[in-house]
């Protein structure tokens, strides 16, 4: 497994550590179509998208997806979740919240991708995130 890329704090701002992440994060994990961080809200943070995916779109309708599982879990007296899988017939799309939920992670695969990896990965991506972005 290749190594994280080393953030350089004084040399790159925030949004190009944001972005260093990202870019380690679909290197580390294969059938990454696009990963995007989102605030609680649905605003992006940041985002890698090798298709002309509107972010605003993706980002929204999967805050959506997390606060609409929240309530699922609250109707049935249970914690969480902190994580949201959805499987199509030939992508899936994994959403993770961060930072108690202060954002979340929103990760588009193909369908052949290892979903463990895949949580693995973006347990590192949120210890990485969170640390940036100082929460």
């Amino acid at each position: 497994m290749p190594s994280a890329p080393r953030i350089q704090q004084s040399s790159q701002g925030p949004a190009e550590q944001l972005q260093t992440l990202l870019t380690g994060f679909r290197d580390r994990v294969d059938g990454v179509r696009g990963v995007a961080v989102a605030d609680r809200s649905g605003l992006p943070v940041a985002s890698s998208f090798d298709t002309r995916a509107n972010i605003l779109t993706i980002t929204a309708m999967a805050t959506m997806a997390v606060q609409s599982s929240q309530r699922v879990y609250q109707n049935l007296a249970l914690t969480g979740p902190t994580d949201i899988v959805m499987v199509g017939p030939d992508s899936t799309v994994f959403v993770s919240t961060v930072a108690e939920s202060q954002l979340s992670v929103i990760v588009v695969l193909e369908g052949f991708a290892n979903l463990g990896l895949v949580r693995i990965e973006v347990e590192r991506l949120s210890r990485e995130l969170s640390e940036v972005l100082g929460l």
